[in-house]
């Protein structure tokens, strides 16, 4: 097949134009604010704990450095009721971010407002949340996948309050396996298509942190073991806690697809802080799986 002179001098004249309009192009990243990170939280019965680091720019690099320079331990941090005000003391954990606040003498209580304010670097940030009445789960159970003679699903089973507007959190933690409760996936709901009705949710083992591996190992993936023995924690929330952590999950579960619509998280935290001061009002099922 014979390919004509007048082609081949528009190929070149193609490549000629193209290579002319190559250019460097250099962009300037615009310079970030560092902000204080907050993420606090008080229990019914438990003592508040408030976690403080601080933001890096979206580009920099995540290593060992990174995250313990961003730790704060030179805040003085409160927690007030109304009545009462204590100061946090700055405690050590094993994990990280390994230093975290934590009161000694004010536990939270339902139906209670409670007031955060955070001293740092001469300037004052604040948050309120609340605790809500108590919802449970009627029952828990196990069940074997089809598929598995050993993994397999846990279900709750609860009834909804429709006298109010509820928003819910749910956890599960393998005990020996689990250092800590973890949201199951889609941990965040209200009620607004069951309002006063019974409902019966799978509770999906979640991630335990976007740093570390899964502390519940691969072979269980979203799933329980035969034998394990888990604990269902359930957690009513205010509307400014379901607010932040509905949009959050969203953010974190969208994370690596190029293809979602990025999510504007809500600080709870005034002062030009990021992140949440919740409450939980708190119940606990346990059950093994057999």
């Amino acid at each position: 097949m014979k390919i004509s002179n007048q082609r081949v001098l528009i190929v070149v004249l193609l490549l000629l134009l193209f290579s002319s309009c190559e250019k460097d192009i250099t962009f300037k990243l615009p310079d970030q604010t560092v902000k204080l990170v907050v993420e606090g939280w008080i229990e019914q019965d438990q003592f508040p704990e408030v976690i403080l680091t601080k933001s890096s720019p979206y580009f920099s690099p995540i290593d060992t450095a990174a995250l313990l320079s961003s730790i704060v331990q030179d805040a003085n941090v409160y927690i007030s009721n109304g009545t009462t005000t204590e100061k946090l003391s700055l405690v050590y954990d094993s994990q990280y971010p390994f230093f975290f606040y934590k009161g000694d003498t004010m536990k939270g209580e339902i139906g209670k407002t409670y007031n955060l304010t955070i001293l740092y670097e001469g300037n004052t940030y604040t948050a309120t949340t609340s605790i809500q009445p108590l919802a449970k789960f009627d029952s828990v159970w196990f069940k074997l996948n089809p598929n598995s003679d050993s993994i397999g699903n846990v279900f709750g089973y609860a009834t909804d309050d429709g006298s109010v507007y509820n928003y819910y959190r749910a956890y599960t933690k393998i005990l020996h396996v689990d250092t800590d409760f973890v949201p199951i996936y889609g941990s965040v709901w209200d009620d607004k298509f069951f309002s006063g009705q019974s409902l019966t949710a799978q509770l999906y083992h979640g991630i335990a942190s976007n740093i570390v591996s899964p502390s519940s190992g691969n072979d269980r993936g979203l799933g329980y073991k035969l034998g394990d023995t888990v604990m269902v924690k359930l957690c009513t929330l205010d509307y400014e806690t379901y607010k932040f952590w509905v949009a959050a999950e969203s953010e974190i579960y969208s994370t690596g697809n190029p293809f979602a619509t990025t999510t504007s998280i809500p600080s709870m935290i005034s002062g030009g802080a990021l992140g949440c001061f919740s409450g939980y009002g708190a119940t606990y099922n346990t059950l093994v799986c057999k």
